[in-house]
């Protein structure tokens, strides 16, 4: 399975948002902290905080 939600540092902020891969400047979620952001990108992705961290690890 691939990524198709991330996440991103608003500009000029310490908040963070969850977006389409394709449109990263579209934010898909609420702007937060990075945790929140992340577990936000896991539910739009319908999966778990931990498969989402897993994935997300192989691709970096």
């Amino acid at each position: 399975m691939q990524i198709t939600y991330d996440v991103s540092k608003q500009k000029g902020s310490s908040r963070w948002y969850p977006h389409k891969v394709e449109s990263p400047k579209v934010a898909a979620g609420p702007l937060a902290d990075k945790k929140t952001a992340l577990h936000a990108a896991a539910d739009l992705m319908g999966v778990s905080y931990k498969e989402y961290m897993d994935m997300r690890r192989k691709t970096q």
